[in-house]
């Protein structure tokens, strides 16, 4: 009857005995491969975590099979390495949790992830908060550990992303000593609240703020808008984010066209939510601002900034070929509008063009027209209106007959590149081998990053001279 062979129970206490043997062995190869496998018994897992190389016991953190017991054990390990690799399985484990899930094994897991998250080597942490930043089913005390991180690297993808941080607790990070980022990091959260927004824009850190008003899913209460409007003029980066904020009541946005550049104020004028009276008032904004000369004296955020050193791009705005200002060709002078003139308060011209502009029909095809009939004041203060731009900074393109600077005037007036041709030639009076001219495809010929350039550059010499 024993003819039949070993029973299935005595092959497994076999390969036990071979377990156990190979946990002994003298050679740390064998004990590393050991603690790799798969199909080694928990116990012996457990026994290899104590195991004097490191590399075992680096084996036996990344080793799925390996018992809670020895994971908590390897949360305390004196090696980083070890640590760093245990802390990365028991965060990928914490992810994949049934919800609900509150077994032994649940309970030492969260028991080592508690270790882990007051460890003293920053990367242990780093692996716990990136892993874990997401997960609904992470464990509160722990993430609120990791938030309150003095490492800006471990706290902010936990502040900007955990579900279960409540608004209650980020409120009480926000009033106390947070480490630098840590409020720009709450108000980059999807779907922040009132009261969060409240507390980081009485905290006044410009940067957070700054971030809070170009998240278009936090709610904002009108009263912390208008907070944030009163201090605005001092504070360029949040220009941009307040003009493209969602919801902007009127008032706002009249306040807004007060303080913003000139670009800023174009977008502005064209969002689809506020009603006529409000664009037509923000139109008047800009007319006043053109005539007291409040664009170029505006501080602006350069869009490059790398750029500003304009050393060897000056010659790019110089007249071509070195060919002077005709003589007797009439242009405006710089840091004079046509109203500000000794010979008139404001010219019919100019008084026509105002009104057309508030009137939305200061278009292509009465720019050229003035244009086809010596019209140059019309043109010149045309341009700038449409381009939000000084009047002097338009004159002085066309008398340093600037063909990059023109076309880009004229990209920012809304105008057609067949326009910004016609206007280098009879207005610039730029050489036809000289002339700037649309694509194949009828668009302009330099990118948008070039001609935001030559408006800076060329507000730039304005602004100096």
């Amino acid at each position: 009857m024993n003819d039949a062979g070993p029973t299935k129970v005595e092959i497994g206490q076999m390969a036990y005995l071979d377990q156990k043997r190979l946990a002994h062995d003298g050679n740390f190869e064998v004990r590393r491969k050991l603690a790799q496998r798969d199909d080694v018994r928990p116990e012996i897992l457990y026994y290899l975590a104590s195991d004097p190389d490191t590399e075992v016991r680096r084996n036996i953190a990344r080793n799925l099979k390996a018992p809670r017991h020895a994971d908590l054990l390897l949360a305390k390990d004196e090696k980083d390495e070890v640590r760093t690799d245990v802390a990365g399985k028991i965060a990928d484990i914490t992810v994949n949790f049934a919800d609900g899930q509150q077994d032994n094994i649940y309970r030492l897991t969260m028991d080592a992830l508690e270790v882990l998250a007051r460890d003293q080597l920053v990367r242990v942490r780093e692996i716990l908060a990136e892993t874990l930043k997401e997960c609904p089913q992470a464990p509160v005390d722990v993430m609120e550990r990791l938030a309150r991180d003095r490492e800006i690297t471990v706290s902010q993808p936990v502040l900007e992303n955990s579900p279960v941080l409540s608004e209650e607790f980020l409120v009480s990070v926000i009033s106390s000593d947070p480490v630098h980022g840590t409020l720009s990091a709450i108000a980059r959260r999807v779907a922040l609240g009132e009261d969060v927004a409240d507390a980081i824009v009485h905290n006044g850190d410009a940067e957070a703020i700054a971030a809070l008003l170009g998240n278009e899913s936090t709610q904002i209460r009108e009263e912390t808008l208008d907070r944030i409007v009163d201090q605005a003029s001092g504070e360029p980066t949040w220009h941009k984010p307040l003009v493209h904020r969602p919801n902007l009541h009127a008032e706002a946005a009249m306040r807004i066209a007060e303080i913003v550049a000139a670009p800023l104020l174009d977008d502005l004028g064209k969002r689809g939510d506020l009603d006529a009276d409000t664009i037509s008032a923000i139109k008047e904004v800009v007319l006043r601002r053109l005539d007291s000369d409040d664009f170029t004296n505006m501080p602006q955020q350069s869009a490059h900034p790398a750029l500003d050193d304009k050393h060897s791009e000056e010659s790019e705005l110089s007249p071509i070929n070195g060919t002077e200002e005709r003589e007797g060709e009439a242009t405006l002078p710089a840091n004079q509008t046509p109203e500000n003139s000794e010979d008139t308060k404001e010219s019919v011209v100019t008084k026509r063009v105002r009104q057309m502009y508030l009137n939305d029909e200061l278009n292509d095809h009465e720019i050229s027209s003035a244009l086809a009939s010596g019209g140059q004041e019309f043109v010149i203060y045309a341009v700038a209106l449409k381009s939000k731009t000084p009047v002097d900074v338009v004159s002085r393109a066309i008398s340093m007959r600037s063909a990059k600077a023109i076309v880009a005037l004229c990209w920012k007036a809304d105008l057609s590149m067949r326009l910004a041709t016609r206007v280098q030639m009879h207005l610039a009076h730029i050489p036809p081998s000289d002339v700037l001219r649309a694509t194949a495809s009828e668009d302009f010929p330099l990118s948008s990053d070039e001609m935001r350039w030559q408006l800076e550059f060329i507000s730039g010499l304005t602004t100096a001279g």
